[in-house]
């Protein structure tokens, strides 16, 4: 699991990446950027606790931590949560996430307007991402604007996707050129 030191360090929690459109196509645009480390949650632990001595040294080794994932029910996948309660809570009182730029990049079904006041699902992507940005904060991390990319169900959905796929890679790229990732953004 421990991949040579990286600078960003990227958690993907997606139950089927293999089936997937959206996260697929994000991963791959960013994956063999050099510097960049991908952990797929789903292929490394479904069943078993994380190994919290193992994602120390990860974590501590990198320069930012990008959660992706599908927005699942105006969430994460359960298994990056797991992480969170597992890892990154003991994490979060150590010096290896302080000061380190947290992004979270997310796919939603519905479209950009559903995520409005009074739109259908009555809440912005940046109000449902609160969680995310309070654990950063706590944490001492530095948050950094999420990545969302919308309407995976719409017949936009490819224009979208490459869309996203060309602003992920400009940030990831941004954070691994960066001598000091957290104040660039």
């Amino acid at each position: 699991m421990n991949k040579d030191l990286r600078k960003v360090v990227i958690l993907l929690a997606h139950p089927n990446i293999k089936a997937s459109q959206a996260n697929k196509a994000l991963i791959d645009a960013v994956s063999d950027i050099e510097g960049v480390a991908v952990f797929n949650l789903y292929e490394l632990s479904e069943d078993i606790a994380f190994n919290v001595d193992e994602w120390s040294k990860i974590i501590s080794d990198t320069s930012a931590v990008i959660y992706q994932f599908p927005f699942y029910w105006m969430s994460a996948p359960s298994l990056l949560k797991k992480w969170q309660d597992e890892v990154f809570t003991f994490l979060s009182k150590t010096p290896a996430v302080a000061g380190k730029p947290l992004m979270v990049v997310t796919t939603t079904g519905s479209e950009y307007e559903a995520y409005r006041s009074g739109g259908r699902n009555r809440f912005t992507t940046d109000e449902l991402l609160r969680p995310y940005q309070g654990s950063a904060i706590h944490s001492g991390m530095v948050w950094q604007t999420p990545i969302v990319i919308y309407g995976m169900g719409t017949a936009d959905a490819g224009k979208n996707i490459a869309e996203g796929a060309n602003l992920y890679k400009q940030r990831v790229e941004m954070l691994i050129n960066s001598s000091n990732a957290g104040n660039n953004w």
